[in-house]
Parts: C-alpha cells; sequence; structure tokens
C-alpha cells in the first residue's frame, strides 16, 4: 500500500510536537498553572467547539485514543473511493484527536461509496486511531481531517476540496487507505449485546460450517429468480405512443434515424462523426432509435449465445465509460460489426465520461442494424443508482430530456447479464456466482477465504434467471456475482474490497469449478482497471481474463485500454489476441461533469 507523499513528514513533525509537549510538560513543574485559568479555557473551548462540517458540537466528548486503557476494541476499514460515508467527525475537548459524529447508517446499492464506512464495521463515536498505519490519534483534528479529506466527493465528478486547514500541510492520503477504528471505553459502556444476524428459513444456523460466526453474520438463502414468460414494460409501451405523436424534426442536417433499414456502416461512421461535432440525433429518432432496441433485447434470454463460423471472430470490448473519442479510435482499430467480426460489448458503457449518450446511442444502433452479431452485456453501471449518482441520467437529462431516463432504464433491465460464445467461452461484466449461502458479516476481514458453494449452478438456471429489476442482493444475489464480483489470487470465496454487503471475490478454484461444470474452457470479464488494458487473473487450463477498453480512465487512470479477438481456428476459438490502445484528445470537459454536484448536472447548473 502507497502512503501519502507528506506521511513520513507528517510523522516526524508529531515527534516533535510530542517532544514539545514533553518540555512544556516540564515547565509546568516549575511553573504551577492556576487549576481555574484551566477550567474556564476547557469551557470556553468546549462552547466554541465545531465539527468538520463547521457545526457546534452539542455535548462534546473527552477522549484519547492514544491512551490504550480507554480502548476496549478496534475494527480496520479499506477504503476505495471518497467519500467514505463519515458525515461528519468532531475532536475531543482538547482539540487532539477526531471521533466518527454522524455517519450513513446503511448502504444504499452495492458498492455505494457512502455506505463504506457502515459496511466495514465503524460505528458512531468510535475515534481514528490509525490511517495508513500511522498512528494519529494525538495530532490535532485539523490535521488529521486533511489526512483523511473525507469531504472530497467522488472524483470523477470534479469536486475537490480546495485546500486544507491543519498546520501540518498534510496531504490527503491515497486510496485505498486503511484507517484503524477504536472503540472507546467510555463511549461503548452499556451497548447492547448484538443479537444474531439475520438467516433465512430453511438453514439450520447451528450446522457446524457456521459455528465460528460472530453473532450479527447473516446467513441467507441463495435465491435464483425464475424470468417472466414474457416481460411487458409500461414505461415503454407509453412512450411509444408519445413518440408516434412528436412532430418530425424541423431544420435538422445531420443523420437521422428513420428505421432499421437506414442503418449500415457508413450511416453508423456518419452518426459517430455528428457526435464528435457536438450533434446529436433528433428527439423523435433517439426515442425510435432507443425503443427499437429495447424490443430486440427484451426478447432475448438473460444468458445470451453467440456463434462464431470457422475463419471469423469475434470482438469482446469491456468497459467504455462514456469515452466517446477513445471509443471511436477503438472502432478504427478493431474494425466495424460484421459477419466476419461479431462485437460482444460487455457492460458499463455510460457514466463517468461526458459522452455517455453518444456512446450509448452508438452500441444501440450496431444491436438495431446487427442483432444477431452484436452482443451486448449489462454491467454494474447499467442500474439506476449509479446512473443518477454517476451521471449518465444528468448526462440524458441535459442532452434530451428527463422522461428519457426511465426508457433507459427499461432498456438496461432488458439486457443480458452474460452470453456464451461458441459453448467455449463465459463471457460476463464481473464475475462467477458466489457463495450458497450467502455469509456476511461487517467487517470481515478482507484476508478471509471460504470454501462456500457445493452445489455448483448451470448455464440453464442463468439462462432462465428473471434480470427485469435493479441488482438487489438479497432479491438476486446471482445478478449481483455477475455484475459486480471480482477474482482474487486465493482459492475460494472472500468479501469484496467495494465494501459493501453481498458483494463477493472469487478464487481460481471457484471459477475452475464453475467452467469445468459447464463445459466451458475460459471466461473473459470487465468491471476492474488494468494498467495494459486486460490481465490474466487466474491462469491455467481454465484462464479468466479481465478486459477494459477505457484508456486513462477518468482522465486520471493513465491506463492503457484493450479489446479481446478470437477467431474461430476449425478446432476451437483462437486467442485471444489483444489490440491496445491509448487515450485519445478530446474537448476539455471533465469526466464527471454530469454526475450528481459535478458542473453540467442539472441540479448544478440551475443552483447557480
Amino acid at each position: 500500500m502507497r502512503r501519502p507523499a507528506l506521511l513520513p513528514a507528517a510523522v516526524a513533525l508529531c515527534s516533535l510536537l510530542a517532544v514539545g509537549r514533553l518540555a512544556l510538560s516540564a515547565l509546568a513543574f516549575t511553573t504551577p498553572v492556576q487549576p481555574v485559568l484551566r477550567s474556564r479555557s476547557l469551557v470556553a473551548r468546549a462552547a466554541s467547539m465545531r465539527d468538520s462540517e463547521g457545526n457546534k458540537v452539542r455535548e462534546p466528548k473527552t477522549f484519547d485514543a492514544s491512551d490504550a486503557s480507554s480502548i476496549t476494541g478496534s475494527v480496520t476499514v479499506e477504503y476505495k473511493k471518497r467519500p467514505f460515508g463519515v458525515l461528519a467527525y468532531a475532536p475531543s475537548t482538547s482539540g487532539k484527536g477526531a471521533m466518527i459524529w454522524k455517519m450513513n447508517e446503511g448502504s444504499r446499492y452495492p458498492g455505494d461509496p457512502q455506505g463504506q464506512a457502515f459496511v466495514g464495521g465503524a460505528k458512531q463515536f468510535m475515534a481514528v486511531k490509525k490511517v495508513a498505519g500511522v498512528d494519529v490519534s494525538t495530532w490535532d483534528f485539523w490535521d488529521i481531517m486533511d489526512l483523511l479529506d473525507d469531504k472530497i466527493l467522488d472524483n470523477s465528478a470534479g469536486i475537490f476540496q480546495s485546500s486544507g486547514s491543519g498546520s501540518m500541510g498534510n496531504k490527503p492520503a491515497e486510496l485505498p487507505v486503511s484507517i484503524e477504528y477504536a472503540a472507546l471505553k467510555d463511549v461503548a459502556a452499556g451497548a447492547p449485546v448484538p443479537s444474531h444476524g439475520e438467516t433465512s428459513p430453511g438453514i439450520d444456523r447451528s450446522d457446524d460450517r457456521f459455528k465460528d460466526l460472530p453473532r450479527d453474520a447473516t446467513i441467507k438463502e441463495y435465491k435464483i429468480p425464475v424470468a417472466p414468460a414474457n416481460y411487458q414494460s409500461q414505461v415503454v409501451e407509453t412512450l411509444r405512443s408519445a413518440v408516434a405523436a412528436m412532430p418530425e424534426p424541423v431544420g435538422h442536417t445531420g443523420p437521422r434515424y428513420m428505421g432499421p433499414s437506414s442503418l449500415n456502416e457508413g450511416s453508423i461512421k456518419q452518426m459517430l462523426q455528428s457526435f464528435k461535432n457536438g450533434q446529436l440525433l433528433p428527439m423523435k429518432d433517439a426515442y425510435k432509435l432507443a425503443i427499437d432496441a429495447f424490443d430486440i433485447l427484451v426478447k432475448e434470454k438473460t444468458l445470451g449465445r453467440l456463434n462464431v463460423p470457422v475463419g471469423k471472430k469475434v470482438t469482446v470490448v469491456g468497459d467504455l465509460h462514456g469515452q466517446l473519442y477513445d471509443f471511436d479510435h477503438m472502432l478504427s482499430l478493431a474494425g466495424f460489426p460484421s459477419p466476419d467480426n461479431q462485437f460482444l460489448f460487455n457492460g458499463d458503457f455510460v457514466d463517468r465520461g461526458p459522452w455517455s449518450v453518444e456512446v450509448m446511442f452508438t452500441i444501440l444502433a450496431f444491436k438495431v442494424w446487427q442483432p444477431n452479431g452484436v452482443g451486448v452485456n449489462r454491467g454494474n453501471h447499467e442500474a439506476e443508482m449509479a446512473n443518477h449518482f454517476y451521471g449518465f441520467f444528468g448526462e440524458l437529462e441535459v442532452k434530451y430530456e428527463k422522461r428519457m431516463t426511465d426508457l433507459f432504464a427499461e432498456i438496461f433491465r432488458a439486457t443480458p447479464l452474460c452470453h456464451v460464445i461458441n459453448n467455449e467461452i463465459f463471457v460476463v461484466h464481473g464475475g462467477i456466482p458466489g457463495p450458497d449461502p450467502r455469509v456476511w458479516w461487517k467487517g470481515m476481514d478482507n484476508q478471509i477465504s471460504f470454501d462456500g458453494r457445493q452445489i455448483q449452478i448451470s448455464l440453464a438456471e442463468i439462462e432462465n434467471s428473471n434480470r427485469f429489476m435493479e441488482p438487489n442482493p438479497d432479491e438476486n444475489p446471482l445478478m449481483v456475482d455477475l455484475l459486480w464480483s471480482d477474482p482474487k489470487g486465493k482459492d475460494g470465496y472472500g468479501p469484496s474490497g467495494r465494501m459493501s454487503s453481498g458483494i463477493y471475490l472469487f478464487g481460481p478454484d471457484v471459477s475452475k469449478n464453475f467452467m469445468e461444470y459447464n463445459g466451458l474452457r475460459m471466461t473473459l470479464r470487465s468491471h476492474e482497471v488494468k494498467a495494459q488494458g486486460y490481465r490474466y487473473d487466474h491462469e491455467g487450463q481454465y484462464p479468466l481474463i479481465t478486459v477494459f477498453s477505457a484508456p486513462n480512465y477518468v482522465d486520471k487512470a493513465g491506463n492503457m485500454a484493450s479489446v479481446a479477438v478470437l477467431t474461430n481456428d476449425g478446432t476451437k476459438l483462437a486467442g485471444p489476441e489483444f489490440i491496445q490502445y491509448s487515450a485519445q484528445p478530446h474537448p476539455d470537459v471533465p469526466s464527471g461533469a454530469y454526475a450528481a454536484g459535478g458542473p453540467l448536472h442539472p441540479e448544478t447548473v440551475a443552483a447557480r
């Protein structure tokens, strides 16, 4: 783990301050301080005390996390994003240390950054003990705040804390960062003993497999809801009628969508160029294209299948995240979809990048043009909560209108969760089905690894599962596994570093067992930034490979991107070969411009 550049200097300064305190302490023995003056000083300080958000602290607490005798326990939480989910910190009455004063008591959706503290086991009134392994319990409050920098919103939204407040001049700790919190005796006194966590009916909690679990662990059934025979969307049907009544665009000189027959390689190239010139499809055309794409997707299975004939190839594309200029460059290298070169887009088309609308409409045009030669998988960012928070819905509202967000929510719910190519290659955005039953407790150690599945899930079960919903680990854990999980090097399952209940890591034995059971030989997935654009996360007879197609992710990561190309050599799908590429120049619009709090988000613009 990397530590912030100024941390060694900060530790040295802390040591100097400690020496200074010792000197002052010695002076106090020869020059007694009047007790009454000291008391008045503390009262005045407490009366004027403010929390990290500038609010007056009522009934401030006196605590010292450097005093081992005052600590009853601790928990360490690793944070991968800011904000952490702590709403306010408060200092001790001495002005030293930092305590969790207010926090989010829950997680809104899987992977919610603002639920990290809660899911990790942090609790109100715990004190910050260590940051990145450095004991900060004796530091001044604002020096700790500068290091945590927990006021920053998601960096992709382009919102940064402007400057620090502490005398040490600390820079924000680099992510990921581990923070140790101390539970304090006086604060924790009288806390209730936790009751048993939730256990699904039919699960015997006295089973030897669960004997070592903490009392608050939850044990839930692994549900696989069955897809409806036919899915009807009232939203789409209502819009279908409204769009038919819309007037034809007047004065539009750019490309039009006049139905599936109007699409070909030339028209889509012209559409892409129009997008790069800042010109969108007309409102009516955009609705018609989106509805036509929905009508195709809704008829597909949750697990789709692509067949690549002998001598032909398929290109698998990873996360794109609205990076239009990089997307266009990738197509110039890999070519357009065709009978000789099928395409499979593997999720996370939108959010963060400020051209998510243009990227999404291009993919929909490909799908409508070649419905059997273009596959589309849902990613974890094709979900309402993510789209509200990370920008796609804000962008739709700015570039078109707000009610179009309801249509895209339905399109994403209709999008398959995974594909199998030639009965050989499993392609999914996140990962492999998770443990059964679902075992979880707050503060799970990321080093934990357990064998959590005795019965394998078949491709038929996935194919017939219900995807017409938002990701929810309680209602559809299979969907969450396919969209959110990540590989790890050690065998077995473990809790995800994404720090949300119900998201897991899976080891090479898990992916091998799943592929072996289902007659597969390789898995391609996306979901994680890789420095070279791809990585063999699990090697051997049953490899699992990550493909990421958004270079210099959020204009900060500095990563290469790639797409994976598989060719049918007559015996099997050979490869993959990787087409790598770097980020391309683009107009000066920041990543996250349309995200919540971003400079182009509708609410931000309205508040100016």
